[in-house]
């Protein structure tokens, strides 16, 4: 337990500590609880990260407001998305590896360098594998089921290009 010797008192307007007192903060119980759950939170967001499991859980936690609104209007309105989880949860890993950067790349080291964009490929590569699946069937398992493969079917030309590019001898 850490030790709370250091006394403070602020003034706040009637908006903050409405605020204040409608906050839902883990444990946090007490507008004291409070300020200080605000401040470990304020100051894991000021502090690097320092490797890849803190990173996680900062994006966690900066993804967790969304994720709780998402699931809470789920359960009111009856309906789910696989789509909209999986996308959600995609954005914060791709977060976690944004905010695990600055550590990793200190020394701007190449193979670290190397090591990060294969990590942001890698993320982007199973969230593109995954739209594609969902585009090729007729409904997706989303609130409006036809909403990826019309996106997909979009990008069509493209991957034609891709593949028409790829086919080609190359001239060496």
């Amino acid at each position: 337990m850490v030790a709370l010797n250091t006394p403070l008192s602020v003034r706040l307007s009637e908006e903050d500590a409405l605020f204040l007192a409608g906050l839902e903060l883990e444990g946090a119980i007490t507008a004291s609880d409070k300020v200080r759950g605000l401040i470990r939170q304020a100051r894991r967001r000021a502090e690097t990260p320092a490797g890849w499991d803190a990173a996680l859980a900062a994006a966690h936690d900066i993804a967790a407001p969304a994720l709780k609104a998402l699931r809470a209007a789920e359960l009111a309105s009856d309906r789910h998305s696989t789509v909209a989880l999986a996308l959600t949860t995609a954005v914060e890993e791709m977060l976690a590896v944004l905010l695990a950067a600055p550590a990793e790349l200190a020394g701007a080291d190449p193979q670290a360098l190397a090591r990060h964009e294969a990590r942001l490929v890698d993320c982007a590569a199973r969230l593109t594998e995954q739209m594609l699946r969902w585009g090729v069937t007729p409904s997706a398992p989303a609130y409006d089921p036809t909403i990826v493969s019309r996106r997909v079917a979009a990008l069509g030309e493209l991957t034609r290009l891709i593949t028409a590019a790829a086919d080609r001898p190359s001239a060496a």
